[in-house]
């Protein structure tokens, strides 16, 4: 297990609950604007494509990402500390109180994360002040 990978990859998480945070505000208070179009943040999708799992339903295409965008998706040497996350077009009519629940669930992904990085950099701090005792 490479600590610092891992650590990319929760930071890159907690960027993508932030986006998500902004795009769900963004919906709710849109909510009675003509045509608009509600948008989605697409992180968890792209990792699990990144980390080797096969889902069709998972496709570009299927996420509504743009063919220009795709260019994003693709995983360098660093492997999936490199995942971003992206915004595309969310199908259908908005509800009001999905978007709520997704914010909720959101805020608790957010808190969990922080606290995992919160975990790895006190465990590295202890090993940097104990080094050589």
């Amino acid at each position: 297990m490479d600590i610092f990978r891992e650590m990319g990859t929760m930071v890159n998480a907690l960027d993508a609950a932030s986006l998500r945070q902004k795009v769900i505000s963004n919906n709710i208070a849109n909510i009675n604007t003509p045509g608009y179009q509600t948008k989605a943040v697409a992180f968890e999708e792209h990792l699990r494509k990144a980390m080797g799992e096969n889902d069709d339903e998972l496709s570009p295409a299927s996420l509504g990402i743009n063919p220009d965008e795709e260019r994003l998706l693709e995983i360098g040497p660093g492997g999936v500390a490199n995942v971003k996350p992206t915004i595309h077009q969310a199908d259908g009519k908005m509800d009001i109180n999905q978007q709520m629940v997704d914010q909720a669930k959101n805020q608790m992904y957010y808190e969990i994360m922080s606290s995992r990085v919160s975990y790895y950099i006190g465990s590295l701090k202890y090993v940097i002040e104990n080094f050589g005792r």
